[in-house]
C-alpha cells in the first residue's frame, strides 16, 4: 500500500478554502491549516455528510481559533510588583506544617481496632 506524498487537498474548492483560512490565521503554519481542512473534509465524508465548503470553513475557523487562543504566550519579564527591593525576589512564606521525614507515617489519631470491630463498624445494624 502506497502512502500519498501530497495532501488530499487537491480539490479547487479546498484549495480556495485553505487560502482564505491561511490569510485569516497567518500565525498558524500553513500545513496545520491544510491538515485541519483535510481532517474536517474527511470527517464529514466518513459521517455520510456531504462536505459543504461554508460548513467546513466555519468548523475549521472554530478549531483554528482554539489553536490560536491556546498557544503559549510569549515570554515576558516579571512585573516590578513581583520583585522585592533592589530587584531581588521576595522571600517565600514558610510551609504551613512541618514536612514529614521520608518514609515516615502520619501519627495514628486513634488506636487500631481489632479485625472483628472494624468489620462490624460498616454494617447498618452493627453485626
Amino acid at each position: 500500500m502506497e502512502r500519498r506524498k501530497t495532501s488530499p487537498s487537491v480539490v479547487p474548492a479546498r484549495d480556495a478554502l485553505v487560502a482564505r483560512l491561511r490569510a485569516r490565521f497567518a500565525d498558524i503554519p500553513a500545513e496545520h491549516v491544510r491538515r485541519c481542512v483535510d481532517d474536517l473534509w474527511c470527517c464529514c465524508t466518513h459521517l455520510g455528510v456531504r462536505p459543504d465548503e461554508r460548513t467546513i470553513e466555519r468548523l475549521a475557523a472554530s478549531r483554528l481559533t482554539g489553536v490560536q487562543r491556546g498557544a503559549r504566550p510569549p515570554f515576558t519579564a516579571r512585573p516590578p510588583s513581583m520583585t522585592g527591593p533592589g530587584g531581588a525576589r521576595p522571600a517565600l512564606r514558610p510551609p504551613l506544617r512541618a514536612p514529614r521525614p521520608p518514609g515516615g507515617r502520619a501519627p495514628a489519631s486513634r488506636p487500631a481496632a481489632s479485625g472483628r470491630a472494624r468489620a462490624g463498624a460498616g454494617t447498618p445494624i452493627g453485626m
